[in-house]
């Protein structure tokens, strides 16, 4: 069975108990600033936002063995590439999005990729995952799909590695780990998200694993 640690409080203090080399790989949503009501604890629309980002990407680059996938919102990239180039970004497909953008309906997002790669052969930097929300997740504003969790599990990492996720959520990155044989560390600030990923993550560690 999985090791799983989910943990309530800030990720930045979390992440400073950490050992260096805790993490084998990174798979994370942190938010978008784009002003969307996450609760009193989070801050969407933060002056600070990319001074904030460089400050747990850090911690992120001491914690973690391996590569560094973060979901950064196609608002996201340039601000990206300007605080630290990554060493790649990958294309996520959602099949029948219905999200909106300046030219029309927005079918995609990038993940960037930081840290170490090539431990797992040679994967497409293109991947699909249909968008579709985990009735289990009801509570949280935009939850990633369970197929964008396992889909960037399969190309950062293998089975029994220690997967972190500072951006916890819902949860969705844990039951991914779950249900594809990965360790888990998942911190979330929000009492409520933190309740719910526990109960997903739970319910996961009692079905059978869907590799």
């Amino acid at each position: 069975m999985s090791d799983i640690q989910l943990i309530h409080g800030d990720c930045l203090e979390v992440m400073k108990t950490l050992e260096a080399g805790s993490a084998d790989a990174v798979v994370t949503d942190p938010p978008y600033n784009l002003g969307i009501d996450y609760g009193e604890l989070v801050d969407d629309s933060r002056h600070d936002y990319s001074d904030w980002c460089a400050s747990w990407l850090t911690e992120l680059e001491r914690i973690c063995t391996g590569t560094i996938a973060i979901s950064c919102g196609v608002t996201n990239l340039a601000m990206w590439y300007k605080l630290k180039e990554p060493l790649w970004q990958l294309c996520w497909h959602k099949s029948f999005s219905v999200s909106y953008g300046a030219f029309g309906f927005s079918n995609w997002e990038p993940v960037i990729i930081y840290g170490r790669t090539g431990r797992h052969g040679r994967w497409s930097d293109y991947f699909e995952a249909t968008y579709v929300k985990d009735k289990g997740a009801n509570g949280h504003p935009c939850p990633k799909p369970l197929q964008w969790g396992k889909m960037l599990l399969s190309i950062v990492s293998d089975a029994d590695d220690t997967i972190l996720d500072p951006f916890m959520g819902s949860g969705t990155t844990g039951v991914a780990c779950v249900k594809t044989g990965r360790n888990f560390i998942g911190i979330e600030i929000d009492e409520g998200y933190y309740e719910i990923a526990c109960k997903r993550v739970a319910e996961a560690q009692m079905q059978p694993r869907l590799m």
